[in-house]
C-alpha cells in the first residue's frame, strides 16, 4: 500500500495491488463497467504506478501491454471494458499468447445481480457474459473472476505467478462492477507477494541432458534451431555459450534475440545447405517444428537429411489446447519438457568436462568452427551483394532501406521494435544485432494491427529509454490501429517510424499468384482485392493529423536518407515521435 492512504473502495484496493506488484502503465480505452478502478487510479492512485495510457482501441491497448512486456520482461498491464472491450481485444491477446509474452488483461462487467437500485450503466445488462473470461479461454493461461475482497487479492497474486512462470502467457481477471464500486467493510491481508513468486523452471532430467551433449559431440555435423530461447534476457549469451564450446552452427528463427547476427556460428539463411548436411539436429524452443525443418515450395520440401537424428527440448507440451494450434507431428528420437534458460547452462558445464579428456572431438570442433565461420561469411556477402544489386531501384528496396537504417543508426543507441513480415527478413540479413536490447521485434501470432502498439509499447520499458526505438511498419498492418498514432503523439514517445509501404497486402497477392500459375488462371488479377491503391493513402498527411513530425511519401531512394536523418534528429534531440513514408518494394 502506497504512503499511509487507506483504500476505500473496492476498486482503491485493486490499485494498491497494481502498485504492490511493480506496474508501472495500465494501458486502457475506457468503459464505464471499470469507472470505479478508473477513479482509483486517478483520484486514488495519483494516476501513478499504474499511470494510465490511453489507446483508442483494445487491440492497441493490449500490444502496448505485449510490447513492454517483450522489452522489459516485466508484465504488462491492460484494462478492457466489459464483454464488448474484450473482444476487441481478442486479437490482440492471442498474439501475446503464441509469443509467451506475459501480460495481465483486467476487465469489468456487470454488475451481475442487476436487482436493485444501484446507479449502473444503462447498457450494463447487454454488456455482460457468464463467465466474461470464456471468450478468451482458449488463449490465456488462467482466467478468473472473483467474488469478494479477498477473492481479489488471491487472485491478483495467483494471476502473476501464473503469467510468470514458464511457459509465461496471458491472463485474464475480472472484476464485477459491484465489487469495484462498494465500499470496503473489512479490510483483507495484503501481504501475499513474497510468498506467491513464480515457479522454479523445471531443468530436465540430466541424464538425458548429458545424453544430448554426448550426442552432439560424438557427430560431424550436428546444427541448433533456436526459437524463442532469448525470451529471457540472459538467456542467448547460455545458447552462444553453448554454441561456442562444442562449435555448432545455429539456425537462429529470428523470433526472439537468439544470437547475435554477426557471430560466425550464425548460419540463418543457410538453412538447406545446412539441416541438408545435419546428422542431429537440436530443436530450443521451436514452436513449429514441422516448419523449422521444411521449407514450402510447390509441395512441402523437407530440408533435414532423413537420416539425421533429432532432439527437442522446450516447454511447448505445456501450451497444448485442443482448440487451436493445429501442428503437424514431427517424429524426433526424444524430446525434453525444460526451461532452456535452466537447461543450457548445466550442458556447457556437461561439454566442457566431457571435453576435457576428448582430444578428437576437440579437433572436430575447430575444424567444424572454420567451417561455419566461412558459410557465414560467404552468406552475409551475398546478401550485400543482393543489396547493392537493389540499391537503386524504384521504388526504395528493402535492402537499400535497411542499410541506410544501419549507417544512420550506427553511432547511437537503438532499438528494433517492430518489423513487417517481408522488412523482417532482410533486416535480420543487415543489421548487425549484437545485443538483446536491438532486437525486440517480432509477432510469432501474426494478427494485424499489432505494429503500432507494440511499438509503444517498448518504447516505454525502462530498459530502452536512452535507445532511439524503431518501427518498420507495414502499410496494412498500420491501418488496423491507425489511431495509435495519437497515443504516440500523446505520450511524446521517441519512436522512428518507417513506413515499408508496398501499397499491398502483398503476401495475399503472392498465394494468388501461386494459385492462379497452379490452376492456369489469369496472373494478372492477383492484385483484385489485396492492392491498398486507389486511392493511396498518404500515412505522412495522416501523421502530421495526430501531431507527428512526417515526411513522405518517399518513391525515390535518392531522397531516403535525406528524410530519415530529419526525422532522426527529431526523435534523437527533440524526444518526439516522427514518421517516414517509404514506398517500397513488396519483398
Amino acid at each position: 500500500m502506497a504512503g499511509t492512504r487507506k483504500p476505500e473502495y473496492g476498486s482503491d484496493l485493486i490499485v494498491d495491488l497494481m502498485g504492490q506488484y511493480g506496474f508501472k502503465y495500465a494501458a486502457i480505452n475506457p468503459g464505464s463497467s471499470f469507472r470505479a478502478l478508473h477513479d482509483s487510479i486517478v483520484n486514488y492512485g495519483g494516476n501513478q504506478n499504474p499511470k494510465i495510457v490511453l489507446a483508442c482501441h483494445e487491440e492497441i491497448a493490449v500490444a502496448i501491454a505485449h510490447g513492454y512486456a517483450r522489452a522489459s520482461g516485466e508484465p504488462g498491464l491492460a484494462i478492457c471494458h466489459d464483454v464488448v472491450g474484450l473482444q476487441h481485444a481478442s486479437m490482440a491477446i492471442y498474439n501475446a499468447w503464441i509469443d509467451r509474452a506475459p501480460i495481465i488483461v483486467l476487465g469489468a462487467t456487470g454488475p451481475s445481480d442487476p436487482t436493485g437500485d444501484d446507479p449502473y450503466p444503462r447498457l450494463a445488462p447487454v454488456h455482460t457474459a457468464h463467465l466474461q473470461g470464456q471468450l478468451v479461454r482458449d488463449y490465456v493461461k488462467w482466467d478468473y473472476q472473483p467474488a469478494s475482497l479477498p477473492g481479489v487479492v488471491e487472485s491478483f497474486a495467483r494471476a502473476h505467478k501464473i503469467a510468470l512462470s514458464e511457459p509465461m502467457g496471458p491472463v485474464y481477471l475480472c472484476y464485477d462492477a459491484k465489487l469495484q464500486e462498494d465500499r470496503i467493510q473489512e479490510m483483507p491481508n495484503l501481504t501475499l507477494g513474497g510468498n506467491h513468486l513464480p515457479s522454479i523452471s523445471p531443468s530436465g532430467d540430466p541424464e538425458k541432458l548429458e545424453e544430448v551433449v554426448r550426442r552432439l559431440l560424438g557427430e560431424k555435423n550436428p546444427v541448433i534451431i533456436a526459437g524463442m530461447v532469448g525470451r529471457k534476457t540472459r538467456s542467448w549469451r547460455s545458447l552462444v555459450s553453448f554454441a561456442e564450446t562444442l562449435g555448432v552452427p545455429v539456425i537462429d528463427q529470428g523470433v526472439r534475440f537468439n544470437m547475435p547476427t554477426t557471430h560466425p556460428l550464425s548460419v540463418a539463411g543457410a538453412e538447406k545447405e545446412v539441416l541438408g548436411e545435419a546428422d542431429v539436429v537440436l530443436a530450443l524452443d521451436v514452436i513449429d517444428l514441422y516448419w523449422a525443418i521444411h521449407r514450402l515450395g510447390e509441395k512441402h520440401e523437407r530440408l533435414l537429411n532423413p537420416n539425421a537424428s533429432l532432439i527437442q527440448i522446450g516447454m511447448e507440451d505445456f501450451t497444448v489446447r485442443s482448440w487451436g494450434e493445429a501442428r503437424r507431428l514431427v517424429a524426433t528420437d526424444f524430446s525434453l519438457v525444460a526451461d532452456t534458460a535452466v537447461a543450457l547452462p548445466e550442458m556447457t558445464k556437461m561439454a566442457i568436462r566431457l571435453l576435457t579428456a576428448d582430444e578428437s572431438s576437440r579437433r572436430r570442433i575447430e575444424e567444424r568452427v572454420q567451417q561455419t565461420q566461412r558459410r557465414h561469411e560467404e552468406t552475409r556477402s551475398q546478401w550485400q551483394k543482393e543489396a547493392e544489386r537493389q540499391w537503386d531501384m524504384q521504388p526504395v528496396s528493402l535492402p537499400r532501406l535497411i542499410m541506410e537504417l544501419q549507417d544512420l543508426l550506427e553511432p547511437h543507441a537503438w532499438s528494433l521494435v517492430n518489423t513487417g513480415t517481408g522488412t523482417s527478413v532482410w533486416a535480420k540479413r543487415l543489421l548487425d544485432l549484437k545485443e538483446p536490447e536491438q532486437f525486440c521485434a517480432g509477432n510469432p501470432g501474426g494478427g494485424l494491427g499489432h505494429g503500432i502498439g507494440a511499438s509503444i509499447g517498448a518504447a516505454l520499458a525502462e530498459s530502452l529509454s536512452n535507445r532511439i526505438c524503431v518501427n518498420l511498419q507495414s502499410d496494412g498492418d498500420l491501418l488496423y490501429t491507425l489511431s495509435g498514432l495519437w497515443t504516440a503523439s500523446h505520450l511524446k514517445v521517441p519512436l522512428l517510424i518507417v513506413m515499408t509501404n508496398n501499397r499491398s497486402y502483398y503476401n495475399d497477392e503472392e498465394h494468388a499468384e501461386h494459385l492462379a500459375i497452379r490452376r492456369n488462371r489469369p496472373v494478372e488479377n492477383k492484385t483484385i482485392g489485396f492492392r491498398i491503391e486507389p486511392p493511396q493513402v498518404d500515412f505522412a498527411k495522416i501523421a502530421e493529423g495526430f501531431g507527428i513530425y512526417a515526411e513522405g511519401p518517399i518513391e525515390n531512394p535518392k531522397e531516403l536518407r535525406g528524410a530519415l536523418e530529419r526525422a532522426f534528429t527529431i526523435v534523437r534531440e527533440k524526444r518526439l515521435p516522427a514518421l517516414v513514408d517509404v514506398i517500397t518494394r513488396p519483398r
